[in-house]
């Protein structure tokens, strides 16, 4: 029992996979000084290495390339600075001591009178204490000197036995989560990504040992191997694609409860205005959620069809490499397993494109509630012709995919109709040996019966499926040729639309050239009475000095004249 593996993994942590991969030695410098406002020890801890490679990076950008901002926050900071009581120094030390025993004798011994000085483990200061009992001399400056040089060198062989990093973590303890563990759903995502990796590489590592197999009976075990791994592959990339899809599960069966509780309570319940437009609003909101995460659902179904067409492919293109080195009596055994392999490739192909058949039915509902909620005011005619050219191009994508679905859906009609016809082949090719007969008639008589019942047991009902098969092929090749005249039309539009968007976008550039030359000459016109306005001004401001000046000088002579 002991050794079950756990159902769960709820109360488990997460350790990341290079926690115990050897760290890079970087060389630490320790400053110690005494705090006496405080009472307590100043430690600072510069990265002498760490501040060398910032610096030759400096050095290498140069004072104008400024470097990325991204980088420089997830750097660690060089240096590291805090405040330490003298109990703090003991218990760091006995963290570092059980890391490696050799340096518990090497901490200093530290006086009483600190720890009263820094308030002890109770926290209460030394003021409090002053008043009850008085308080011990404490060392002396020159003590305290040499007590701080002790700790200095202490901290260095520290970051020499046990590392760096723990000598940093044990005394300045950041905040937030461990830098050694992970969130559980990155561990779960990592470790199932890792699965589908390996199964998806011993694939490919078969499929590339084909060659080694120089005997029919070798490569039908290679293929037994191949079925295998490809299973191995499916069962795999389901479990890690359904993990993926989960999450968003989870906030589509959300959102589509809330919006359903929120539409019960406004059909129901007797809300006032504001009340209702907030539950509107929330109501859409849940909306957008619930379709994001359908949109996400889509994406990931998507990328896992891919992956199983890419393997089914690569399958299937062996097998008909390998069929060129045996003859057809040897290839026979083989012949029902590439049918096979046929048929698992049209079927999961269709997936494939049904999956991208709803993601463009998706894209173009977007398109047309862009246009629908598109505001009065906001309807131009270059937004709505580029939206309904959007439109356009996507209905295309969707008819190229609705012509792969048809595509695939004939593959699947021949396969069939090829096994079926190969089942009738070998019915009517297969040797039949019969008793002894005493004459001829009884031998023909026997052989008329016989011949009856096999044509009317297994041979027409073979050929009754041969005959639906041809009818759903028939109906198929109706499909694409509607198709094909839907999609010609489409490209027909699609091309007009185009042409006209061209056309408007000519006559735009030409009709403004002829509007900026216009506004130029208003504009240079406007310029030139503007300039004659302010010549006329200046000419009578002239005039008018003129005019002053002279009436005073003819003021001044008769004055003169006068008083003579």
């Amino acid at each position: 029992m002991e050794d079950e593996q756990p159902d769960s993994l709820e109360g488990w942590v997460p350790v990341r996979e290079d926690l115990f991969a050897e760290p890079e030695r970087h060389q630490l410098r320790f400053l110690v000084a005494w705090n006496d406002a405080e009472g307590k020890f100043a430690v600072t801890c510069h990265d002498r290495t760490a501040q060398r490679q910032r610096r030759r990076e400096g050095d290498r950008t140069g004072p104008e390339r400024e470097p990325k901002p991204v980088l420089e926050a997830a750097a660690p900071p060089p240096s590291w600075a805090g405040l330490l009581s003298a109990s703090g120094l003991r218990g760091a030390h006995r963290q570092l001591a059980a890391l490696w025993p050799p340096l518990e004798p090497c901490f200093p011994q530290l006086p009483p009178e600190l720890d009263a000085g820094g308030g002890g483990a109770w926290g209460l200061g030394r003021g409090l204490w002053t008043l009850v009992w008085p308080a011990r001399a404490g060392p002396g400056e020159a003590a305290l000197q040499e007590l701080c040089g002790q700790l200095e060198r202490y901290l260095g062989q520290a970051a020499d036995g046990c590392g760096g990093s723990a000598v940093r973590d044990a005394l300045f303890p950041a905040d937030g989560c461990a830098a050694d563990c992970e969130s559980l759903r990155e561990f779960r995502e990592r470790a199932l990504r890792a699965r589908r990796d390996e199964a998806g590489s011993r694939l490919r590592q078969l499929l590339r040992g084909h060659k080694k197999a120089n005997t029919m009976v070798a490569l039908m075990e290679v293929y037994q191997e191949e079925d295998e791994a490809y299973q191995e592959l499916v069962t795999v990339a389901t479990m890690f694609f359904q993990y993926l899809l989960q999450p968003f599960r989870d906030m589509r069966e959300l959102a589509t409860s809330c919006k359903l509780a929120i539409l019960k309570s406004l059909d129901e319940d007797d809300l006032g205005p504001k009340r209702i437009a907030a539950l509107q609003k929330e109501a859409q909101e849940w909306t957008r959620r619930a379709e994001e995460a359908v949109v996400s659902i889509q994406d990931i179904t998507v990328n896992y069809f891919e992956e199983t067409v890419e393997a089914l492919a690569g399958m299937q293109k062996q097998m008909a490499q390998d069929e060129k080195r045996f003859g057809q009596a040897a290839w026979a055994t083989a012949t029902p397993r590439l049918e096979k392999l046929k048929l698992m490739l049209a079927r999961e192909t269709l997936q494939l494109m049904r999956a991208k058949e709803l993601c463009l039915n998706h894209r173009r509902a977007e398109i047309q509630g862009k246009m629908e909620d598109l505001p009065e005011q906001e309807r131009k005619k270059n937004v709505v012709d580029a939206l309904e050219i959007q439109y356009y191009e996507v209905q295309l994508e969707l008819y190229e995919v609705k012509f792969e679905i048809l595509k695939y859906e004939e593959i699947l009609l021949v396969t069939q109709l090829d096994s079926i016809k190969r089942l009738i082949k070998d019915k009517q090719d297969e040797v039949v040996y019969y008793d002894s007969c005493e004459s001829p008639e009884e031998l023909k008589v026997i052989d008329h019966v016989l011949g009856l019942r096999e044509e009317n047991l297994e041979v027409k009902e073979l050929r009754r499926q041969c005959q639906q098969l041809e009818s759903k092929r028939g109906r198929i090749c109706a499909r694409r040729a509607c198709l094909r005249s839907r999609r010609d039309q489409c490209k027909e539009n699609h091309r007009l639309r185009l042409q006209q968007a061209e056309e408007s976008i000519k006559y735009f550039h030409q009709h403004h050239s002829v509007q900026r030359k216009r506004d130029n000459k208003k504009e240079e016109e406007q310029k030139k009475k503007e300039w004659i306005n302010q010549e006329r001004q200046k000419t009578l401001q002239r005039l008018r000095a003129f005019k002053e000046v002279s009436s005073r000088g003819n003021h001044f002579t008769s004055i003169f004249w006068r008083n003579k």
